[in-house]
């Protein structure tokens, strides 16, 4: 038996359009076109437009109406080396800002280091119809090579505060904290495993660690620039011409800390009984090297946050936002305690 439709009644199988919606409101395509750009309308044209989409349960095309409406409900995100902890944590923050305010982030994993890869960003991130973009955690070579005057969209790109030799705000940063701890714990005699040069976090890291020194009239027996992992820790260890013996190893991110401890342990130096060690990040791991490690938490989710909230109130002009300084919180552990020995590789 061929089943009975009445007049007008919709194929529930097939998605509403616009039309559709049209003939069940009894009013023109038109109408309901402005409704869903949010334009005025009669009460009584918009009360038949609203119950007829219900009806219908007809679903809006969010691409096209952000083409129709010219405003995008989508952000382009640039980032490098996400297999960090630092850039995961921002990457996560600022997905819930996005999300909050009613957009969508869309991530853009670019290898920092494939000059294709990084030459072709702008170009990709074009054929996206977006409201803006942020660059997240860019060294110096990668954010000059990106060519982001090309972006046809305004951008930010997340940054903290420059920190100059003798700033006092260098005293604020968490870097600090953690130096100011084996200060106060009695250590004078310091040693620095630093991250990239090129990235402005590390320089900061360092600036913090110095004037903290210097404020303190403390020893800097020396220092080491080189990747964020735990093989560059490990390597700084082996290779620096160490002339004195310090009792405080100050690295600038808890892996390079996992490299320096697993050099330590290999040597027979023992922490903290002999020398003490820091790290920086405050990654869940941490809790678990061994000894577990004093470090700091920094809260990178609030950058990742702050510069998606900047791009929305404020549209980027293309270059760095001063975002201010990172936020973070000293965790003491293990690693750290009064100052022993120290240790020479001679």
């Amino acid at each position: 038996m061929t089943p009975v439709t009445q007049g007008n009644q919709p194929d529930l199988d097939q998605p509403a359009t616009i039309y559709t919606v049209a003939e069940r409101a009894g009013v023109s395509h038109q109408t309901v076109s402005r409704y869903l750009k949010g334009e005025s309308l009669r009460p009584r044209n918009r009360e038949r437009v609203e119950q007829a989409l219900s009806a219908l349960n007809y679903q809006v095309n969010a691409e096209a109406r952000a083409l129709a409406t010219k405003k995008a409900r989508r952000i382009g995100a640039f980032v490098f080396d996400i297999d960090d902890w630092a850039p995961q944590r921002i990457v996560a923050g600022a997905t819930e800002a996005a999300r909050e305010a009613g957009y969508m982030l869309d991530i853009l994993r670019v290898d920092p280091h494939d000059a294709q890869s990084i030459g072709d960003a702008v170009r990709l991130m074009n054929r996206t119809t977006l409201a803006g973009a942020v660059v997240i955690s860019p060294s110096d070579p990668v954010l000059e090579r990106l060519h982001l005057d090309r972006l046809k969209v305004p951008y930010v790109v997340e940054a903290e505060s420059v920190l100059s030799p003798g700033d006092d705000r260098a005293l604020e940063h968490p870097f600090a904290a953690v130096v100011a701890h084996l200060a106060d714990l009695g250590h004078e005699h310091f040693f620095h495993v630093g991250g990239p040069p090129t990235w402005l976090a590390a320089r900061n890291r360092r600036s913090a660690y110095r004037e903290v020194l210097a404020r303190r009239g403390l020893h800097n027996c020396g220092e080491t620039a080189g990747d964020w992992g735990a093989a560059a820790g490990y390597e700084a260890m082996a290779s620096y011409p160490l002339e004195e013996a310090p009792t405080a190893i100050v690295a600038a991110s808890d892996q390079l800390a996992l490299g320096v401890l697993f050099w330590l342990a290999e040597h027979g130096v023992r922490v903290p009984d002999d020398v003490s060690v820091t790290g920086y990040d405050g990654i869940v791991d941490a809790a678990y090297y061994w000894p577990p490690l004093t470090t700091v938490a920094a809260d990178f989710a609030r950058m990742g946050r702050n510069t998606v909230l900047e791009l929305l109130a404020h549209p980027g002009t293309g270059e760095r936002q001063d975002l201010g300084l990172p936020v973070g919180r000293l965790v003491p552990r293990a690693s750290t305690g009064r100052p022993g020995a120290g240790f020479n590789r001679a």
